[in-house]
């Protein structure tokens, strides 16, 4: 299982020359909402304390590391341009399947209920 910061270092090495020593709140903000973007997606119902919390956050970083950091690294590079779907600049075009994280960094993972 990963940790958060096995994954803010993943991130860290991923923003290479770009990552300057003051961008660590960043980084963390990036990986902290990339999981809970996944933890929301495997449990749409939320958690009714911190206790369950924890062992969904444990869950994901078990099962999905590979879209938090998909997700962390989609969101790195868009820094700047949070909310925009096409960006040109320097004869380029780039274009993002949304503003947001496009739904389909969320393919595969299965959402989890419980009846109470």
């Amino acid at each position: 299982m990963m940790t958060r910061e096995e994954f803010i270092s993943i991130l860290t090495v991923y923003a290479g020359d770009d990552y300057k020593n003051g961008q660590s709140s960043l980084v963390e903000s990036i990986v902290d909402d990339a999981i809970e973007e996944v933890r929301n997606a495997r449990f749409p119902f939320g958690y009714s304390d911190e206790k369950e919390k924890e062992s969904q956050e444990k869950d994901v970083l078990k099962r999905y590391p590979g879209s938090i950091r998909r997700i962390c690294e989609y969101h790195y590079d868009k820094i700047g341009k949070e909310g925009v779907t096409t960006f040109y600049e320097a004869g380029q075009t780039t274009s993002w399947e949304k503003g947001g994280t496009p739904p389909s960094f969320f393919h595969g993972i299965i959402p989890l209920a419980r009846i109470i």
